[in-house]
């Protein structure tokens, strides 16, 4: 029997407790559309994050896929909720994301989850709305701008940006030697791609 080690037995877990959420999610949507609560359209979805912060020596970021999710476009409105690992988050540096992973107590906490409530559909190119995002034990609303917003057969896609403050979620910003310090502000955005069904051929069939 192959033994894998804890962070690969961890990883596998929290991919298929995703997996489990997307098919839980998908099927509670199908219900509700049932029960009369009016039109309901869902999607399978991804999104790719990104992150940029500062620090006394120099500025730093990254990027990371969220797990797997589902976009629900229901009466007018949108709302969704993805997950990223906290574990995955990287720099290109090994030294700071070791600190970043320790100061987000990534191993007790790998998730992070951000939420957006129910939110009108866009008539512009800008759309104001608040992400519920949860790091650790800590969970804030957070203006959010989207942009972008483009609906075609196949796909919608946009562009959501927002900042947060590591001190408001109790997260002690890293310092090397007292001297270079991490700023408070942190930066993030993403970018969404919810995939449609593919539309059906419209080719007539030759006849026999």
């Amino acid at each position: 029997m192959k033994i894998f080690p804890p962070q690969a037995t961890l990883a596998m877990f929290l991919r298929c407790a995703a997996a489990l959420g997307l098919h839980l999610a998908a099927a509670g949507v199908r219900g509700e559309a049932a029960s009369g609560g009016g039109p309901v359209k869902s999607w399978p979805a991804e999104a790719v994050i990104q992150f940029a912060g500062t620090s006394t020596l120099h500025d730093f970021g990254g990027k990371l896929a969220a797990q797997p999710f589902i976009l629900v476009i229901s009466n007018g409105t949108w709302f969704a909720t993805a997950d990223v690992l906290a574990g995955e988050m990287k720099t290109g540096s090994d030294g700071r994301d070791r600190k970043m992973r320790e100061m987000m107590r990534a191993p007790a906490h790998p998730q992070i989850r951000g939420s957006v409530a129910p939110t009108p559909l866009p008539t512009t190119n800008l759309l104001a709305t608040v992400i519920k995002l949860k790091i650790c034990d800590t969970e804030r609303d957070l203006p959010a701008r989207v942009t972008g917003w483009q609906e075609t057969p196949e796909r919608i896609q946009f562009h959501a940006d927002w900042e947060l403050s590591l001190e408001e979620y109790g997260l002690k910003p890293p310092s090397v030697l007292g001297v270079i310090r991490v700023g408070d502000r942190v930066k993030l955005s993403a970018d969404v791609i919810a995939r449609k069904d593919p539309p059906k051929s419209t080719v007539a069939k030759p006849k026999p």
